[in-house]
């Protein structure tokens, strides 16, 4: 692997958005270890499929309505287009609507509907190769996740959403990649979108509402790299004058530099293949391990006690009175995961929420608090689950982290059954070509050719 040269930061006292620009300008598709170019393309597979999620369940109809106009940028898995700026916001807010896309357990937040809608609607826009695609969201990825890192978890502690305050500067960094931006712009695009994240952690308990905070976001990240790219500054020193303070008590700056531009967090990234908050899936996982362990059926289950780490329980609704709410209770995706064999994001319906037999199983499942499992967070967030059956059989079964976190990924083959699951009937024939360009973005040479698909047999 070639390094990139510019970011160094031995005796480096410069601003991080100094860095940070320096680092952007330098990120080139052909430098990076193939590893994180095929992480990306994957990215991009589980984005759409992510969306394609929301659009099946109308997330979508509100902000087109809201939104009106045609424009020359699809709204992914529809009939219709929408300006750019416009479109970044739906294609963000639906991507996230479903909580069905990736994540990291050190920064609590998800990168990829934050940045990915927007850079591939302006790719599309600059008309650039997948390579310079691909470049772009790896470098946004970076931005998110190392600013991520040195804000978490007392951003959430102090009450904001994490995927919301990093979209802003990520978008912005990848696309001052897309838009050939130089090292000063760069920073000053990053500087600027410092303002244009804004997200509340309390606003989660409403699925219908939130995603659009990650949208807007976005969309102040895209408008902050195009007002730098006019000439307009940022503040330099905003990071650690401003967004660290605002958004943590005890930010770690160093975490933004270490071995930047040597070693790559995208392919760190966990992805889903259960619906509703990743808090839900480590107990989703050892549910499941639990059952097939012991041979136990859901009628077997006299009492589940299911135990978590304190910040995955402030994320966690009790009593869910809606579908949206449900995306937040660790015992309805227990027990739909257990009665329905999954627990897809088209699972999570006031109709499923209201089957006896879900509420039956729900009412048996305890859900609290282990500050044990503090101790290891976030490297580790597990869960640990005791079962009384009817035969009076006490069982007990624990997991570190769920399935698909990097320790225990998701194969390319379990991306693509995702996608067929979600995309399968939107795109309809055109589901296969469109694996096969996603697979293939950093050969493209236009990105226009997946993104005439994506309108393909719309609902």
């Amino acid at each position: 692997m070639q390094a990139l040269s510019t970011v160094s930061r031995k005796a480096d006292t410069s601003p991080l958005t100094v860095v940070l620009g320096r680092f952007v300008a330098d990120v080139r598709a052909e430098h990076l270890p193939s590893d994180v170019t095929r992480a990306a393309s994957l990215r991009v597979l589980d984005t759409l499929a992510a969306a394609a999620s929301g659009v099946q369940q109308g997330t979508h109809l509100g902000l087109l309505a809201l939104l009106p106009g045609d424009g020359p940028s699809p709204i992914w898995g529809t009939a219709v287009g929408r300006s750019l700026r416009d479109a970044v916001i739906i294609n963000s807010a639906v991507s996230h609507s479903t909580y069905f896309e990736d994540g990291c357990r050190y920064t609590g937040g998800h990168p990829s509907s934050a940045l990915i809608p927007a850079a591939f609607a302006l790719a599309c826009e600059r008309g650039v190769c997948g390579a310079e695609l691909v470049a772009a969201i790896v470098a946004g990825y970076e931005v998110f996740l190392r600013l991520g890192r040195a804000i978490y978890p007392s951003t959430v502690e102090r009450g904001f959403q994490s995927t919301a305050i990093l979209a802003a500067p990520a978008t912005a960094a990848a696309a001052a990649v897309l838009l050939r931006l130089p090292a000063d712009r760069a920073a000053h695009a990053i500087a600027i979108a410092c303002s244009h994240g804004a997200g509340l952690k309390m606003a989660l308990k409403n699925a219908g509402s939130q995603p659009l905070q990650v949208g807007r976001s976005s969309e102040g990240g895209l408008l902050s790299a195009l007002y730098a790219a006019q000439g307009a500054d940022g503040v330099p020193e905003v990071i650690e004058q401003g967004f660290f303070k605002a958004y943590a008590a005890n930010a770690r700056a160093d975490l933004v530099t270490h071995e930047l531009g040597l070693e790559w967090g995208i392919g760190q990234t966990y992805l889903k293949m259960h619906g509703g908050c990743r808090g839900n899936h480590a107990p989703v996982d050892t549910a499941v391990a639990l059952t097939r362990e012991y041979g136990v059926v859901p009628r077997d289950i006299v009492s589940m006690d299911v135990r978590v780490d304190t910040v995955t329980l402030a994320a966690e609704v009790a009593a869910p009175a809606n579908a949206d709410q449900a995306r937040f209770s660790i015992a309805f995706s227990i027990a739909v995961r257990l009665l329905k064999g999954d627990a897809m994001p088209a699972r999570y319906t006031d109709a499923t929420l209201q089957d006896p037999q879900v509420r039956a199983l729900m009412a048996r499942i305890r859900v609290s608090a282990d500050t044990a499992l503090d101790a290891g967070f976030p490297d580790r967030r597990g869960a640990v689950i005791r079962v009384c059956t009817t035969t009076g059989n006490q069982l007990e079964y624990a997991l570190d982290r769920a399935l698909g976190e990097p320790e225990q990924p998701y194969a390319n083959d379990d991306v693509e059954r995702k996608f067929d699951l979600t995309a399968g009937t939107l795109y309809g024939a055109s589901a296969d070509r469109i694996k096969a360009l996603a697979m293939s973005l950093p050969s493209l040479q236009d990105v226009k050719a997946l993104n005439d698909l994506l309108q393909a047999n719309p609902t």
